[in-house]
């Protein structure tokens, strides 16, 4: 090989070409069981209590037993199709009732249940698009799952729901980052899951611990392409013999609705070495488990839309209008932080940190937040619009937002504790709090969007009070703007970078440190 031959060149630029076909490859926004028959849900009737209520802000109260009406909410609110939009650039879009990276929705719902009001027990997938259940396995499957998630109390629960994850729906745009995407999606699921559940009375409990390969099995996924990632279990244990696990036959494993995905060994060897494969290691794995029970924090009392309204009018911010939002919008969004997360792992791992760019009363810069105390300590002081700007990517969503909430993670501290799954953990607590995030804004009448970010970057500018820590996701919150597009955005630290690069310099303002980090 030597100069002379092109090979190389043209190899590459014909593999690393975007054209329509790429778009062909696009893999399929829904899962779909072609030899299954559908099995119509009611129209869910939209959630009435108030959102910040439903985030936490009392507790939650018993309503009574879960019944078709009840499962109808709880998925339609946390992952159904709210409605289309026909674009002329793209075509129809859907939006789906929480946040996804890219509206790309890597994350399934299925329900495995005993007999409830109006619904048989059995395996069931969600079927978005069609509002739709496809039942996989007739009969309890309840005491599977008990067993699976060594906790008992599973088996007579009136209902499980779990969740997986079409890796390669994030992966075909984000690559091998597209694994983070799948949790943050995952989480903002479960934050639209825990509000509805509150709202419904039924308590709801997260499970991130269980053995992978048998909760694959009574889904009949195929654990590589799609995997379990949690367990969500809904209502009150009964007080009757739980059911016994049985005998798993094989199932129609759905179409998910693509061929031939580019693997991506990071990920791929991430999710096997997070597995747990027995009872013993799930039961070693599971933390302290956080209860529901415990007193909410003191929301400032603001009113707030129906959760319902909240979900079904929710969208990503494009821009925002650097303009403030009030002192009370902004404590009433961070005391939704402190509400307990009720989850195996403890839902303890994750700490906001925030760049305050206009919230009335509060002066500009850069803050910690304590979820246990719910006390906003100032790090340091002064205008960093530029700053978040940068750290976001550099997106003007960023520099424009009232305030950026940080979730970061000791994450040494975490993969400690719960070894390589506590990764996931990790990620999935940063989504919900995200989602809650989400939720919270839109029903104040505020903007909210995720961004990617410059992991090392924003833990140097947080530092020295976030040394060591990872930052998991992030969320931009403030006021929309119009018209809602986004508007490109360079920093000057972008354009010093460069210059600097260049050998020029002169009297221009110097990089800051945290800039270059590592």
């Amino acid at each position: 090989m030597s100069n002379g031959d092109t090979q190389a060149a043209r190899g590459f630029h014909d593999a690393t070409k975007l054209s329509y076909i790429n778009l062909l490859t696009k893999p399929h926004l829904y899962k779909s069981y072609p030899g299954l028959p559908k099995i119509p849900l009611p129209q869910a009737e939209s959630p009435e209590m108030l959102t910040l209520d439903a985030l936490g802000r009392v507790p939650v109260a018993n309503h009574g037993p879960l019944d078709l009406q009840g499962v109808a909410q709880l998925l339609h609110y946390s992952a159904g199709l709210i409605r289309k939009t026909l674009l002329a650039t793209s075509g129809e879009v859907h939006y789906r009732a929480a946040a996804s990276a890219g509206a790309l929705y890597p994350i399934e719902l299925y329900l495995v249940c005993g007999d409830l009001p109006g619904l048989a027990a059995g395996v069931y997938h969600f079927a978005p698009a069609d509002n739709a259940l496809t039942r996989l396995r007739a009969g309890d499957f309840r005491g599977n799952l008990a067993a699976a998630a060594a906790d008992d109390s599973l088996a007579s629960v009136p209902a499980i729901v779990v969740s997986t994850a079409v890796f390669w729906r994030s992966a075909w745009k984000y690559r091998t980052r597209g694994y983070r995407y799948c949790f943050w999606d995952n989480g903002t699921v479960l934050s639209n899951l825990l509000a509805t559940a509150q709202s419904l009375g039924q308590p709801a409990r997260i499970l991130g611990g269980f053995i992978d390969i048998e909760v694959d099995r009574i889904l009949g996924v195929d654990s590589e392409q799609e995997a379990s990632t949690c367990l969500v279990a809904l209502g009150e244990a009964e007080a009757v013999l739980p059911s016994e696990p049985k005998e798993l036959s094989p199932i129609d494993p759905g179409d998910l609705g693509f061929n031939d995905p580019i693997p991506y060994p990071e990920s791929a060897l991430l999710h096997l070495e997070a597995r747990l494969d027995s009872a013993q290691e799930v039961s070693e794995w599971r933390g302290p488990e956080q209860t529901s029970e415990a007193t909410p924090p003191a929301f400032p009392d603001l009113g707030s839309t129906p959760l319902g309204e909240a979900i079904a009018q929710r969208g990503s911010t494009r821009r925002f209008a650097r303009e403030p939002i009030s002192a009370d919008q902004f404590w009433t969004l961070l005391a939704a932080l402190s509400t307990k997360i009720p989850a195996d792992f403890g839902g303890g791992l994750v700490d906001p940190y925030i760049i305050v760019n206009a919230v009335d009363g509060l002066t500009p810069g850069a803050y910690h937040y304590s979820r246990e105390s719910e006390r906003l300590s100032l790090l340091k002081e002064g205008e960093s619009r530029e700053e978040a700007g940068h750290l976001c990517f550099e997106q003007a969503l960023g520099a424009d937002a009232s305030a950026v909430v940080f979730f970061l993670v000791d994450l040494e501290l975490a993969l400690r504790r719960f070894g390589n799954r506590g990764y996931r953990a990790a990620q999935l607590e940063a989504g919900i709090l995200g989602g809650k995030m989400y939720l919270g804004a839109h029903s104040l009448g505020l903007g909210a969007t995720g961004m990617t970010f410059f992991d090392d970057a924003v833990t140097a500018f947080f530092s020295p009070h976030a040394a060591g820590k990872s930052l998991m996701f992030l969320v931009g919150l403030g006021r929309t703007g119009t018209p809602n597009r986004v508007i490109p955005f360079r920093s000057k630290y972008g354009v010093l970078k460069d210059s600097l690069a260049r050998g020029a310099g002169g009297g221009r303002r110097p990089v800051p440190d945290w800039l270059y980090s590592n």
